[in-house]
């Protein structure tokens, strides 16, 4: 734009300022980066009086060896025998994938109703909403761990402690998201299907679950990728997985623990770019 006038300009007051040979002048813009530095360089001075820590137990060198053991083969193991036992991962993968694909559809789907009678806009009474949010509260509260604890203790170890888990986990989270994004919702044409006579399933079917439905499914996808990660620590209390065979490798078997780590990788990121397309088709 400046040069376009055709005009010179020249910096005055300390590099602040300049000015048009037309006599205009532009203040340049502050600079805030230096404002945030110090603010976060106040926060870590602050949180570090909290973080109790004994300097001598911190040991960077051995970040070096513990990526070592994981990423070579382990004694007289070759290479070839590294990558073909990721090979061998290929029904512990389809387990997490069951579990993972399993639980996130089930629960997600048991969160419509609650998330419903949860939001203001559509349960106008305390007496319905409160309880609603009262019990989302109290399952989020309940780690997927515990959860998968809980679940083998009833249904024994295998593919369906961990789908329990998983699917009351993804309801806990898909019911709080989505009754914020219920509220949050233009409730005009909602308000006019109930004056013409629609009932409220009816009204909703028309006018609410258009605006809602892209971002569920964006919600779906993204809980799906957290509930692949989640698997792997499931594996712990008796699900199966590519969780239990981290477990049965983390002793005395590095090199396949981080075989399984490069196949749950390449996974997430095959799920990642699967979820992007489909976020970039819903907006």
């Amino acid at each position: 734009m400046v040069a376009h006038l055709n005009t010179t300009k020249y910096w005055v007051n300390d590099m602040t300022r300049f000015v048009l040979t037309n006599g205009k002048s532009i203040t340049k813009p502050f600079n805030k980066i230096w404002i945030i530095l110090g603010i976060l360089i106040v926060l870590v001075v602050f949180f570090s009086y909290f973080i109790q820590y004994d300097p001598r137990y911190i040991v960077l060198s051995e970040l070096s060896v513990l990526f070592e053991k994981l990423f070579t083969p382990r004694g007289t193991r070759t290479w070839s025998d590294y990558f073909a036992y990721m090979l061998t991962l290929k029904d512990p993968l389809i387990s997490t994938l069951q579990m993972s694909f399993a639980g996130t559809i089930m629960g997600s789907i048991l969160a419509i109703p609650v998330a419903i009678f949860a939001a203001k806009n559509i349960a106008k009474y305390p007496i319905i909403y409160v309880p609603m949010r009262f019990l989302m509260n109290l399952i989020r509260t309940i780690p997927a761990l515990i959860l998968a604890l809980i679940a083998v203790m009833f249904v024994g170890i295998g593919v369906l402690p961990g789908i329990i888990a998983i699917t009351i986990f993804t309801f806990g989270i898909m019911a709080k998201m989505l009754y914020e994004v219920i509220e949050t919702i233009d409730m005009n044409s909602y308000e006019a299907l109930e004056s013409t006579g629609a009932n409220k399933i009816q009204a909703f079917r028309y006018a609410v679950f258009p605006q809602i439905f892209p971002i569920y499914i964006s919600y779906l996808v993204y809980i799906f990728e957290i509930n692949v990660r989640s698997s792997a620590i499931l594996g712990y209390v008796g699900t199966e997985g590519i969780g239990s065979v981290i477990k049965d490798n983390i002793l005395y078997n590095y090199d396949r623990v981080g075989a399984a780590i490069i196949v749950m990788f390449v996974l997430i990121l095959t799920i990642q770019f699967i979820s992007n397309l489909i976020r970039r088709k819903l907006q």
